[in-house]
């Protein structure tokens, strides 16, 4: 990606005002792009990189609608739902943010390079904790996570199996008081084991992106573009 990063230390009044709030924010971004679009609400859309056809599609749909009422989206560019999430918000004009775990020079993983450059190209922006040519090690992937609930109002987990990434990036979100939307699966569908037990733990669970914009207080969108078929 042809394009220079820039190093955001805490006190620059361009590091974003909700990860301040979280328990060990990152002393300094590393940034992409344009992450002035994170003061507006911005929800996270995660799951598992294994995710289903369905579980994209819904992932998709639900990140066009969300980016359609103007929110930021926030993932984390990893295969499955994260791409997902990032395309949606692309396919409605919207913004979003991708929250890389090794350094702001490496596009991980390396298929997502062109949906890296479509983030960019259209004003949105590509962040991480981690500078150039910083080694990506395999807890780096954890700790960003507590950046993508910390950047964000809310996250939405879509398709988590019990071993899953996204049941870390719920667990950040719980700690740093944001809201845990998950929305329910098939029971028999491994993928949706970890969703489950979030909903069991406390997370609200959700069928559609009207309920999570109510809860939210944000205005909900239209019934026709929010319908479930």
């Amino acid at each position: 990606i042809a394009m220079t990063s820039r190093k955001i230390d805490a006190e620059n009044k361009e590091y974003p005002n909700l990860l301040r709030e979280i328990n060990n924010p990152p002393k300094a971004l590393y940034a992409l792009g344009n992450i002035g679009v994170l003061d507006v609400p911005t929800i996270a859309i995660v799951g598992t990189r294994k995710a289903t056809a369905g579980g994209i599609e819904l992932a998709e749909r639900m990140a066009g609608e969300l980016a359609g009422a103007g929110i930021i989206i926030i993932s984390g560019l990893a295969m499955g739902i994260d791409s997902a999430a990032h395309r949606g918000a692309l396919s409605a004009n919207g913004k979003t943010i991708a929250v890389l775990g090794c350094g702001i020079d490496t596009i991980y993983p390396a298929q997502n390079v062109q949906l890296a450059k479509k983030i960019l190209e259209t004003d949105g922006g590509i962040l991480s904790e981690y500078g150039p040519g910083e080694p990506s090690f395999k807890g780096n992937f954890i700790q960003r996570n507590r950046i993508i609930s910390g950047l964000s109002s809310a996250i939405i987990v879509i398709e988590a199996p019990i071993r899953s990434g996204a049941l870390s990036t719920a667990g950040f979100a719980g700690e740093q008081g944001r809201t845990v939307f998950v929305v329910p699966g098939l029971v028999s569908n491994k993928n949706y084991a970890g969703s489950h037990a979030l909903i069991r733990d406390g997370a609200i669970r959700v069928t559609n992106t009207d309920e999570v914009l109510e809860d939210l207080g944000l205005k909900p969108l239209t019934q026709s573009s929010s319908s479930d078929n």
